[in-house]
């Protein structure tokens, strides 16, 4: 490909900068790289950090260079077979760069600059994504707005579309919320883990049936805990047969999501089988408790388990309850359904009628055929979101679900429930250890209610 120079971008949403040339001098390094960042933001290409040069007196680094993110060629690996799969090409050996070179006065001055690119360059949008653009997450502000949104009740998917929503042309990712998230946590827990631990040690010495479990990081600081009452593991084995998992949120000062497993007693009231505060809501997180779940009720897995759509949760309760029937909550159904298809509820008076009809199709044979009559008529055939909830019919579509008896259960409305019943015992502001206390107030008074 012939040489790509780099022109000043015209785009009205950008902001044109200044463009580097040699002598132009900076008082720091960090100066330096981010104005060439804005450069190359502006151009549409993401830059690196590449090689130093040090004093052989003092061994300080007295030369840097910053250079395309496509510099360099990416080594072939010897014995690549056909089954290796194909990555993008990220590496096309560019020389597009800005040496800089400290100066007596420890200053920083350009001494080098390469301008063309052998690459096609981004549009400013597009050029967002790259690593070097891509840290509006790690701004304080931002940091603030995301704590304030969580302690809201919001997950970190939620965050990030309004995050993306608020800021133009921004790209966060829930995986970054949740880093940042996890990190708030870990640096404010400090001893509480100590004293957590401490205090379910004392619950199971006064009851060898008081079961817990805690999950620690790397450096042994905590990151997740689950416990569970006799009470609790007892009425698993009478009422167990159906189980509503959810994470909910606002419940502590750490905003350590807050997830309850919860049935129904032949009073039709809510129970509690346990419950979890957690790290983050990942797929490793989520296998590690419904493992410790499992031990905690003899090994004996429920028949059914209703959560929300969440793609982590799903892929743990596939690898931890092979056998349980994994059904999706109808509350969340409904709300996504609203979100993904209300234009065309608003344009075609009968589709809310159509779907109900096709919805609650007797049997499977007439499901498939009003499925395919249903999304012909609304031309709806290729949405992506509908087509991934029919690759999932069986979690979610009543003529699959015969022969499970869930009437009147959802994630939603049970966990509201038990929120509801702990509100008056435990807030955002509330410490972990004061929450597990509070927990276990609130579960004595929520058993005596029932006798």
């Amino acid at each position: 490909m012939d040489a790509v120079v780099a022109e000043t971008n015209t785009d009205s949403t950008e902001c044109s900068v200044t463009k580097p040339y040699v002598s132009l001098v900076f008082e720091s390094v960090d100066e330096a790289y981010w104005f060439y960042n804005s450069y190359a933001l502006n151009l549409g290409f993401g830059i690196k950090k590449g090689s130093t040069s040090k004093s052989f007196t003092s061994r300080d680094v007295i030369a840097r260079r910053f250079e395309c993110n496509k510099s360099g060629l990416k080594p072939s690996k010897e014995g690549e077979g056909s089954s290796t799969r194909a990555h993008r090409l990220t590496r096309v050996n560019c020389k597009a760069k800005l040496d800089i070179r400290k100066n007596k006065e420890d200053k920083w001055v350009v001494t080098g600059f390469i301008q063309e690119h052998n690459h096609e360059l981004d549009t400013p949008s597009k050029a967002k994504r790259h690593r070097s653009h891509n840290v509006l997450h790690k701004d304080k502000e931002v940091k603030k707005l995301m704590d304030q949104l969580y302690s809201a009740g919001m997950g970190p998917a939620k965050i990030a579309k309004i995050l993306n929503e608020t800021n133009f042309n921004s790209s966060i990712s829930a995986t970054q919320v949740s880093a940042h998230l996890s990190e708030h946590r870990k640096n404010n827990i400090g001893n509480e883990g100590a004293s957590v631990f401490a205090y379910l040690k004392k619950q199971q010495e006064l009851d060898p049936n008081f079961y817990f479990d805690i999950e620690l990081d790397s450096n042994l600081v905590l990151r997740s805990f689950f416990w569970a009452d006799a009470r609790s593991r007892n009425d698993f084995l009478t009422f167990g047969d159906v189980v509503v998992f959810d994470v909910t949120y606002k419940t502590n000062k750490f905003m350590m999501p807050f997830a309850p497993f919860t049935g129904v007693n032949h009073h039709r009231q809510s129970i509690l089988f346990g419950c979890a505060l957690l790290a983050d809501e990942t797929e490793e997180t989520f296998h590690w408790l419904f493992h410790q779940w499992l031990k905690c009720m003899f090994d004996k897995a429920p028949k059914v388990i209703i959560t929300d759509m969440d793609g982590a949760m799903y892929n743990a309760i596939k690898r931890v309850f092979p056998q349980t029937r994994h059904r999706f909550c109808s509350w969340h159904i409904g709300k996504h359904l609203i979100e993904h298809v209300f234009e065309i509820r608003d344009i075609h008076g009968d589709f809310k009628k159509d779907y109900y009809e096709w919805y609650n199709s007797k049997d499977v044979s007439t499901c498939e055929v009003r499925w395919k009559i249903f999304t012909q008529k609304y031309n709806i055939e290729n949405s992506s979101w509908l087509s991934k909830m029919w690759a999932r019919r069986q979690h979610w579509v009543p003529a699959y679900l015969k022969g499970y008896f869930v009437t009147g259960m959802t994630s939603s409305g049970r966990s509201e429930s038990i929120n509801a019943f702990f509100d008056g015992f435990v807030n955002s502001k509330t410490q972990l250890l004061e929450f597990i206390t509070q927990y276990e107030k609130a579960l004595q008074s929520r058993h005596q209610a029932e006798e």
